[in-house]
């Protein structure tokens, strides 16, 4: 019903809407269906989204309990644990030794195993040259390593060097104990093992005799001097010293050396020194004795 204003009145009009209680049932039903369709397309407005969000939150749960199995699988059973270490290479060092040093054992996971930390391990063994690393199959770990070889004692001040022809130490000690050459002239030495003197002076002089003396002739010789590396002299086994002219003179002329001592030896002369650096003769100078003084 519109109202009118009366005179006197500013002029307004407003609609008045009939109460609940004068509509037909027919008009009710469709308010209140339009009020459940209003709301229908709210909520269906933000199906999408809760759709999206659920199947993100049930997709992440799947992904973590997948997780867990893989890992469980992988780090927690032992299908994928180590069966085997097998080495190859290893003479002067202990198999039980390496492997502690690798610092691998069977059980060991190896999906955990790192190639390049067990190299480098096993290389700060003075003895060991190179590494190889490698997985053969799947359950075996197959370390093969090259050790260093020692060639030669370096005589020190005190101590006999052990040292390998790429000039690592690799022992120090009081005596020389094994059967190895004995080089002599070396008095400053102080260096440890894993150290390397392949730039100490007379080192690499010594290591062309070691290697071009024969080892028939290794075996007579007790001591190599390098004091003086223009004249290194030599000590025989049996006591003479030996003051060759060059490395290829001795070689040359070993096997007259040999003939001489034994007619010296003949002749009862005990001789102080051959000096073989004159160019036509050997110079004999015979050991002083209580008869001859």
């Amino acid at each position: 019903m519109i109202s009118k204003s009366e005179p006197g009145h500013s002029r307004k009009s407003f609609l008045v809407l009939p109460s609940r209680g004068t509509l037909s049932r027919e008009t009710m039903e469709r308010i209140r269906g339009r009020g459940f369709r209003a709301r229908f397309q709210y909520f269906a407005k933000w199906a999408g989204p809760l759709k999206v969000i659920f199947f993100l939150s049930a997709l992440v749960g799947l992904s973590y309990l997948s997780i867990l199995q893989l890992k469980q699988l992988f780090f927690a059973t032992s299908y994928f644990e180590l069966k085997k270490i097998e080495l190859e290479g290893a003479r002067a060092l202990k198999r039980d030794e390496v492997v502690k040093l690798a610092g691998v054992s069977p059980s060991m996971n190896i999906l955990l195993l790192d190639k390049d930390a067990i190299r480098s391990r096993l290389l700060l063994h003075p003895g060991i040259s190179s590494v190889q690393v490698n997985l053969d199959g799947l359950y075996t770990l197959k370390i093969v390593i090259s050790e260093r070889v020692p060639v030669m004692y370096l005589k020190g001040k005190v101590n006999f060097f052990e040292v390998a022809e790429d000039g690592i130490i690799l022992g120090v000690s009081d005596q020389a104990v094994k059967d190895l050459p004995i080089i002599t002239g070396f008095p400053g030495l102080e260096n440890k093992i894993g150290e390397s003197i392949g730039n100490v002076d007379g080192f690499q002089e010594a290591k062309v005799w070691i290697k071009s003396l024969d080892g028939k002739i290794l075996k007579n010789i007790s001591e190599l001097n390098f004091s003086n590396l223009e004249n290194p002299y030599i000590f025989l086994v049996s006591g003479e010293k030996v003051i060759p002219r060059s490395l290829e003179d001795f070689t040359t002329r070993y096997n007259f050396l040999c003939a001489l001592l034994d007619n010296l030896r003949k002749n009862k002369v005990e001789p102080d020194y051959l000096d073989f650096r004159a160019p036509n003769e050997i110079v004999v100078k015979p050991r002083k004795t209580k008869r001859n003084l």
